[in-house]
């Protein structure tokens, strides 16, 4: 086949091969859309963004096509398909209003809704001008009635999805939350005392959680599953936070932490999704937009299928035989994409994954010295003790409500504790104590790396349940440093995980690497540092991290 052949193949095939390139991309995004909530590998993960991408580009470009296939008075179509095409348009506006499971795929795509409404209205005029047109007076009536209906459709689906962006938006999102009520006593230290000692009767009268039945924990749960206002920086009165305080109590560690996973699988469908959100206490109901949401579904799921039952009984004898099982396709396909987005959205409705993930300085400079060419790829053994640590740290509150907080003061120092009772109990706050009292994103990287090496240090017990689960959290806040900072602090530096990298790196630079594993580049590292103490040994404690005087961002000083 020569080059005009293909150009003038690809000339009569281009718009198909595009709508069902879009209609497969719709159902790609039916089906695994949800998959987000859970831990899935980077590629699988990247196939999705890059569908939620291409769906719109692919839609807009077949409507472009069709477009300029309409638009040029030279183009016949023997058999008079053109007429089917033109019915391709309004299916295609369907596919740009997305599926319900998945509205945006980073927070960021919700600020973006006032292009999203540039984009509808656009590709609104081109459908109905390229329907204007082209429409044949001599087509099938019943095929005109399918046409307009499926155009009610694809206008009002299209329009759904900016109005759903705009909901979801951060300020939409703050805006919507209950102001707290104004407190009863102008000092708000009164009021934090009542808290605190209210509280702490509650505690003392319930120091063991009590035995309930699933009827009575119901409440509980689902007081702490719904999307938490910390989210959008609004704190709680404090009447809402012995409520919150009650029900925590008032369940054992499995109950807790699956309502705290339902709550944030809820919490990911409110920002991600166009799932109606009306039954969030906390909340102002989008009568608006949840209540189009609604409608539409439904009008898709009946106006629908009076559109594929008239193009049923239409006349299709002067059409082609592939164009209408094209349009078939189209009409049976995108109906169900409707129902199967929303029946996977349910079954993933309360699921979370128990994926803690994490990121080690040490373990990363073991894969790369051992497989530069895949640091692309490469990600750190999956941890699935998110239950353990949830239980732990549920395990710290209680007890520092039973034995710690008596008043305001304890209170506070309570919630600013930063590893100070370890330091105590040590006796190595006067040497140690400028560690804790650093910035927070250098403290994560200098005691992350003094877990590492108290964990793998010779003699040490790596396998009992508290230092296992300790090395957990310090490599998740590693994580969150390096992949994720929005999630610590404002201002978090990434580059203090680069700097520490580079730190480790030329200290090993004359050692050969290949072979070694995590714990053994570990040690390694310990009996170079201990080398550079002047014969003072190892000690399991961030002063081995460093010589004395550095000014690096492992020294503790």
């Amino acid at each position: 086949m020569g080059l005009s052949s293909a150009v003038q193949w690809w000339e009569e095939w281009q718009l198909r091969i595009l709508v069902l390139g879009s209609l497969a991309i719709q159902c790609y995004l039916a089906f695994f859309a949800s998959a987000r909530k859970k831990h899935i590998r980077p590629l699988f993960r990247f196939s999705i963004w890059l569908a939620y991408l291409g769906g719109d580009a692919i839609a807009i470009y077949a409507l472009a096509t069709l477009f300029n296939r309409q638009r040029k008075v030279w183009y016949t179509s023997e058999d008079g398909s053109h007429d089917l095409e033109v019915l391709w348009a309004p299916i295609l506006l369907m596919h740009l209003g997305g599926q319900i499971n998945i509205s945006a795929y980073n927070i960021e795509d919700n600020e973006l809704w006032r292009r999203h409404v540039v984009t509808a209205v656009s590709q609104v005029a081109v459908a109905l001008y390229v329907f204007c047109k082209s429409w044949s007076p001599s087509a099938d009536r019943r095929l005109l009635a399918a046409a307009i209906l499926l155009f009610i459709l694809g206008v009002f689906k299209c329009s759904e999805r900016p109005l759903v962006l705009k909901r979801n938006c951060f300020n939409s999102l703050v805006s919507s939350f209950h102001p707290s009520p104004r407190a009863k006593n102008i000092n708000r230290e009164v009021e934090l005392e009542v808290y605190i000692q209210e509280a702490r009767d509650f505690v003392h009268r319930n120091k063991q959680p009590p035995t309930m039945d699933s009827d009575a924990t119901l409440p509980h749960m689902e007081q702490l599953s719904i999307p938490d206002k910390l989210l959008v920086d609004s704190a709680y009165a404090y009447t809402d936070r012995l409520n919150k305080l009650k029900s925590l109590w008032s369940l054992d560690y499995e109950a807790v932490y699956a309502a705290l996973r339902k709550g944030l699988s809820i919490t990911f469908d409110l920002i991600y999704s166009k799932e109606p959100q009306d039954t969030d206490p906390n909340r102002e109901e989008d009568v608006d937009t949840d209540g189009c949401s609604i409608f539409l579904f439904f009008s898709v799921i009946t106006l629908s299928v009076v559109a594929i039952i008239l193009f049923h009984i239409s006349h299709k004898q002067a059409y082609r035989r592939s164009d209408i099982r094209v349009t078939f396709s189209l009409l049976y396909i995108t109906y169900l994409l409707e129902i199967s987005s929303l029946v996977t959205m349910i079954i993933s409705y309360s699921e979370w994954h128990d994926v803690v993930p994490q990121d080690s300085l040490t373990g990363f400079l073991a894969r790369k010295r051992r497989n530069t060419w895949l640091m692309g790829v490469a990600e750190s053994k999956p941890c699935y003790s998110s239950e353990d640590i949830t239980g732990l740290v549920q395990g710290h509150v209680r007890n520092g409500w039973i034995n710690y907080i008596n008043d305001t003061e304890s209170y506070w120092k309570f919630s600013d504790i930063r590893g100070h009772w370890t330091l105590e109990r040590n006796g190595c706050e006067a040497n140690l104590g400028g560690s804790i009292e650093k910035p927070f994103d250098e403290s994560i990287i200098l005691w992350h790396v003094a877990t590492d090496f108290c964990f793998h240090h010779k003699g040490a017990s790596p396998d009992s349940r508290p230092a296992r689960l300790c090395r957990e959290i310090s490599n998740y806040m590693v994580h969150l440093l390096f992949a994720n900072p929005e999630m610590l602090i404002p201002g978090s530096r990434t580059t203090l995980f680069t700097d520490a990298y580079n730190e480790l790196e030329a200290l090993l630079k004359d050692d050969d690497l290949t072979l070694l594993d995590e714990k053994q580049v570990t040690e390694k590292i310990i009996e170079k540092m201990g080398s550079s103490e002047e014969g003072a040994g190892v000690t399991c404690t961030p002063r081995a991290l460093a010589p004395v005087g550095s000014t690096s961002p492992l020294s503790p000083s």
